[in-house]
């Protein structure tokens, strides 16, 4: 079931109508629960059952942990990383490794590429956490129903944000409420990340991007780089789409979920970049990975060495592909090309940058994420390098791209850059319009999307990771 579908427009009333009618806050949190198994099983029913056994996984282990010494607990750690992450490691990166093995050894296994269960680097990636943070001190959950609930919760299942258990957690075990301003902001959120998706998003995707990826040589350069400025606009739309979707799918029951995305196009450094994308991803490898690590402690190249290794983990987590292991290192190189200027390099001693160095700083960032998403979009380094090339054809003629695609790619970007407090002040107004202003705005989006949308659901590019 997709965000952007009548179905879900259906199924989400539906199941927060029900959520509010009862009112036991435990019987609250079984109807969660179980309409988000469905949720997830209207996918693909098989795939429900692997993701059950991780929660059981997590649950137990938790508690097992838990109730360790504290000198035991490191290796009880291990083993619940290895069985946590297992199914990962087997799903996602096992027909990877096993083909660059038979590079070196031919007769090595067959590869098996095996279908890639929907959501489970989120999920995996939640429950190992959790049991981490119980090895830190936390005290583990006790109710299954609850800690089921936190990982099977459907508004952040699939594709984030991804959440600590005490994102949620407490938020289940305390008496729930909804206040005007939560349906408020909820409906503003499902509208957006409606627009976001279908208007902006699918509409670059079919007009600008496929196209050129597929065919990159029968493209201009100046053609291949506005399809290049189109991805990026296209997976920021579609991804902080799916956020809206999910902030205020949880604002419907009452609960607050963190954001994910922060005008990450606005950054002026690479490091900055990523703390401004995805980030709750970012936060994870942070907390879990690069402090573990020693993080920026100490002096000589332990900061870069713990840098390059977390932005690595962080690019191959995208999938099991050599472009998402080079996409990592450049991350890698940027951010420890930022770190050196800053602490030892001329930027040490300089001020904080405004105006022209502000400016020049910006234009840097920006495109070096634009670029490095050759190797995001790319189904190898093949095509990626066939699109690097491609840069290169200075052939003289205007972009060949459907005017509709144009007006979105320029009001896209146009609304990507105002001031965050203007998308603030729009949503507190939004929150005290009257409730059936609420309902026209979301028609007319509605409307909008059937109007000008391509005309098919596609699915949420994170889906695939």
């Amino acid at each position: 079931m997709l965000f952007p579908t009548f179905d879900y427009f259906l199924f989400l009333p539906l199941v927060a109508a029900v959520h509010w009618v009862l009112r036991a806050n435990g019987v609250r949190t079984a109807w969660l629960l179980v309409t988000s198994l469905v949720f997830y099983a209207s996918w693909n029913p098989l795939d429900t059952a692997l993701l059950l056994t991780i929660i059981a996984l997590a649950y137990t282990l938790g508690r097992v942990v838990g109730a360790l010494p504290e000198a035991r607990r490191g290796s009880a750690l291990w083993a619940a990383a290895l069985l946590l992450l297992g199914p990962l490691l087997y799903f996602k990166y096992a027909g990877f490794l096993l083909e660059n093995l038979r590079v070196l050894w031919p007769s090595a296994p067959e590869p098996h590429r095996s279908h890639l269960p929907i959501g489970i680097s989120f999920y995996s990636f939640q429950a190992l956490a959790y049991v981490i943070d119980v090895r830190r001190g936390e005290a583990p959950e006790k109710d299954p129903v609850r800690f089921t609930t936190f990982l099977l919760f459907f508004p952040h299942l699939v594709a984030g944000p991804i959440l600590r258990a005490s994102n949620l957690l407490g938020q289940l075990a305390a008496q729930r409420s909804l206040s005007r301003s939560d349906v408020g902001e909820g409906l503003s959120r499902l509208g957006v990340g409606l627009v976001k998706k279908v208007l902006v998003a699918d509409v670059l995707r079919l007009g600008m991007v496929d196209s050129v990826f597929t065919d990159p040589a029968s493209f201009t350069g100046l053609e291949v780089l506005v399809a290049l400025y189109a991805y990026s606009l296209q997976i920021y739309c579609d991804f902080s789409g799916y956020t809206d979707f999910a902030v205020g799918s949880a604002r419907l029951f009452g609960f607050r979920i963190p954001e994910n995305f922060d005008r990450p196009y606005q950054a002026i450094s690479v490091a900055s970049y990523w703390r401004r994308w995805h980030m709750t991803l970012s936060d994870w490898v942070r907390d879990y990975v690069y402090y573990p690590l020693g993080g920026s402690r100490g002096g000589g190249w332990g900061p870069y060495r713990n840098t390059f290794i977390t932005l690595l983990i962080l690019g191959f987590w995208h999938g099991a592909n050599w472009t998402f292991l080079v996409y990592g290192l450049l991350h890698g190189a940027a951010v420890s090309l930022n770190r050196w200027w800053k602490k030892s390099g001329p930027g040490a001693t300089l001020p904080e940058p405004r105006g022209v160095g502000r400016a020049w700083r910006w234009a840097l960032t920006f495109h070096f994420v634009v670029l490095a998403r050759i190797l995001f979009r790319a189904d190898d380094l093949t095509q990626a390098w066939a699109l690097v090339q491609s840069l290169g054809n200075t052939a003289l003629a205007l972009p060949r791209f459907a005017p509709h695609a144009w007006v979105v790619l320029v009001l896209g970007y146009a609304a990507h850059f105002t001031p965050k407090g203007w998308l603030v002040a729009a949503r507190q107004r939004f929150t005290t319009l009257p409730a059936p202003a609420w309902g026209l705005a979301l028609a007319l989006a509605g409307w909008a999307c059937v109007r000008w949308g391509p005309g098919d659901t596609l699915a949420f590019i994170y889906y695939d990771f």
